[in-house]
């Protein structure tokens, strides 16, 4: 399935991470982490009337104290893993937590084997 697939490239990274909205083991967030979400998986391919193609669209969403400027290289694992890069897209400051954000977009095709 597509969440495997993209916490394999992940794991790669030595960075903590979670798919969806990532919820500290402490009361404190980490200096930086990602999180990863499916954003739309649209049938490209049908055959014998079921879907035999899907083009999956992740967005991982890093977070850092430290800024923008020195950040894990995400888009290599997720390269290595099959997947195509998209539009990055910076986020707010988050004043609360003190991290900058940035979140990058990547897709993948995949066949009915995958399906969610």
């Amino acid at each position: 399935m597509i969440w495997e697939r993209v916490e394999a490239a992940l794991s790669t990274l030595s960075v903590p991470f979670s798919a969806g909205h990532f919820i500290p083991d402490g009361e404190d967030l980490p200096d930086l982490f990602l999180s990863y979400f499916l954003v739309t998986a649209p049938p490209v391919l049908h055959m014998d009337d079921d879907v035999a193609l899907r083009n999956y669209q992740i967005q991982v969403s890093v977070y850092s104290r430290a800024g923008l400027a020195h950040l894990p290289n995400i888009t290599g694992a997720m390269k290595a893993a099959g997947f195509m890069v998209g539009t990055p897209i910076q986020l707010p400051f988050n004043p609360e937590t003190g991290h900058y954000g940035l979140a990058l977009e990547y897709t993948i095709l995949l066949g009915k084997e995958n399906e969610l």
